[in-house]
């Protein structure tokens, strides 16, 4: 095989992001009030977090050395401080092919477990907790499968997918294998949901394409640094997984019963979303460059696939996109949830708007994201209050797949910058300057949110490939008035996943929210609910349960948390 040369790898020690002011225009579009503030300030060095994401590029342009790059806020000793958790990659072996290909055995490839000390500060437990890995790492799903009150992670592998069940020690134990979890093949993103509500959580796993080192083609040009990793048209896609919780430690394959075993998905990102109102939890898979896939849910028998009837699969044009990250929530403040999915450079992201009778439209153009992302290529995204003026934002951790895309594309770049879209009223435009990591170009991947400084507004993690994550501490929405909800469910499961909270102002408006930390790309995120309300209060609150309970509080104390135990009527 002729020689070729490989792109340079970004730098071990990349370069760091300091406090920016915002200005008064900046502030203007993303809705907070008059006055100079921070707002995202990197704080990775402060708070001990050294993750570097290793994806172990070769000359050859394997194609998962950059699809990786999940990560995870999760509290999983019970303490009250949000943990993190980082995949990472393996050492890839191109003269091993057919054979143990794969190592990971060197620390500089283990996943990283990093425990919440407090003051925005973490330590490395890694090796204490026995959270290491031992594949190819994809991406993190969390969720308390066996209702004990501690959170268990999936972690999605080119190869055999883990299970870490909590051991409530501070330790983990992998049974992937005995829980009947494993897989096969490759899988990206996973999400665990309560499908049937029958109180146990069960596991969605998106996977991607029938590719392997045996088949990795030769594209791009024919000449020294060209070769670049290929389009997904050129290998076949695979069915997803679904997995019911046995209830006994265990979960049974139901794809093909339940009808989501469709092998025409080349799936990366997924949100679990109730968008007909009935209660009943709904799956939307982004697929890349073929039709994404919703999943409508039978009332827990099983699901239809509805994406191109719902008009959520295509563009407004009728053509495929590149979906890679996705999420959703009421981005209108209209009571129902709508969909937002990220797409390659020169496609411009989907703004999908739910009509409210089982349909979306395609907004993107309308609502300013088609401009505005035109040039990004995103994966990690979360449509949140970050600002906390009570209209829901969106970020997106941006980046193209092809580390040489300058070389063909002189319009385009590998890295790229961050990017924060302020909610004006339903529509959307950029905010300037939140930070001096959003004008720095980054190669990013997986991105997950939470208030780990628990201070009342959402924080964000960023993996980078071939460098170190950020911590972007938010340090601004605090300023305006919040609310956090923290649900514990008895009939439920037992971490709420699935409840719907609405949450009424004293001025009249309301919000919509859902439990719901899966969504993004490969991530996984706080499971607290984070209210902005501006210069509200709350009037009222209420929370419709899984199990159909449900439960009006009011009037709720701002500016804290509150643990809602789901009553037992």
């Amino acid at each position: 095989m002729q020689h070729l040369q490989q792109a340079p790898p970004i730098g071990i020690r990349m370069r760091k992001c300091a406090i920016a002011t915002l200005t008064l225009a900046s502030m203007a579009i993303a809705g907070l009030s008059s006055g100079e503030v921070d707002w995202f300030v990197e704080a990775s060095g402060r708070a001990g977090i050294d993750f570097l994401l290793d994806n172990s590029p070769t000359a050859d342009k394997n194609l998962i050395e950059t699809m990786g790059g999940g990560c995870a806020f999760l509290d999983y000793n019970r303490d009250g401080k949000l943990d993190l958790y980082f995949t990472n990659g393996a050492a890839i072996d191109p003269a091993a092919k057919g054979g143990r290909w794969l190592d990971k055995s060197h620390s500089r490839y283990w996943n990283r477990m990093y425990a919440g000390l407090g003051g925005g500060r973490f330590e490395d437990v890694t090796l204490k907790s026995g959270a290491k890995g031992t594949g190819y790492g994809m991406g993190v799903a969390v969720g308390d499968y066996d209702n004990d009150g501690y959170p268990d992670f999936y972690v999605t592998n080119y190869g055999a997918n883990e299970l870490f069940h909590n051991r409530r020690d501070g330790t983990f134990e992998e049974l992937g294998k005995r829980a009947g979890v494993e897989a096969s093949g490759w899988s990206s993103s996973a999400a665990f949901f309560d499908y049937d509500r029958d109180g146990f959580l069960d596991l969605y796993v998106v996977r991607y394409l029938n590719w392997s080192p045996d088949n990795n083609i030769f594209c791009g040009q024919q000449l020294a640094g060209f070769r670049s990793y290929c389009h997904p048209e050129h290998y076949k896609g695979v069915n997803d997984i679904l997995y019911h919780n046995e209830r006994d430690g265990t979960f049974r394959d139901v794809s093909k019963t339940a009808g989501i075993a469709l092998p025409n998905g080349k799936g990366l990102g997924v949100a679990i979303v109730d968008f007909d109102g009935d209660q009943w939890p709904d799956v939307y898979v982004a697929n890349d460059s073929v039709p994404c896939f919703l999943f409508r849910n039978q009332k827990g028998r099983g699901f239809e696939e509805v994406g191109l009837l719902a008009g959520a699969a295509l563009k407004e044009d009728g053509q495929a996109f590149a979906g890679m990250g996705v999420d959703s929530a009421d981005l209108d403040n209209d009571g129902w949830p709508d969909l937002f999915v990220t797409a390659l450079s020169l496609q411009g992201y989907a703004l999908f708007r739910n009509e409210k009778n089982g349909t979306f439209s395609d907004s993107s153009r309308a609502a300013g994201i088609s401009r505005a992302t035109f040039n990004f290529g995103g994966w990690g995204t979360k449509l949140l209050d970050f600002d906390n003026d009570g209209w829901k934002d969106i970020f997106v951790a941006n980046s193209h797949v092809m580390d040489n895309i300058d070389l063909t594309f002189r319009t385009l770049s590998y890295k790229q910058p961050l990017l924060l879209l302020g909610n004006q009223l339903g529509k959307f435009a950029v905010v300037s300057n939140p930070g001096k990591c959003f004008a720095e170009p980054w190669p990013a991947r997986g991105a997950a949110f939470g208030d780990y400084d628990n201070d009342g507004d959402v924080d964000i993690a960023v993996t980078n490939l071939g460098g170190q994550a950020l911590i972007l501490e938010n340090r601004a929405a605090n300023r305006n008035g919040w609310v956090g909800f923290d649900l514990a469910g008895s009939r439920s499961n037992r971490d709420g996943v699935g409840a719907r909270l609405v949450i009424e102002a004293t001025d009249g408006s309301s919000q919509t929210y859902s439990v719901n930390p899966s969504g993004s790309y490969l991530s996984s995120s706080d499971f607290r609910v984070t209210v902005g309300l501006g210069a509200t209060r709350v009037k009222s609150a209420q929370i419709d349960w899984p199990s159909g309970t449900s439960q009006r509080l009011g009037p709720v104390a701002v500016r804290q948390y509150h643990r809602i135990v789901e009553s037992v009527q």
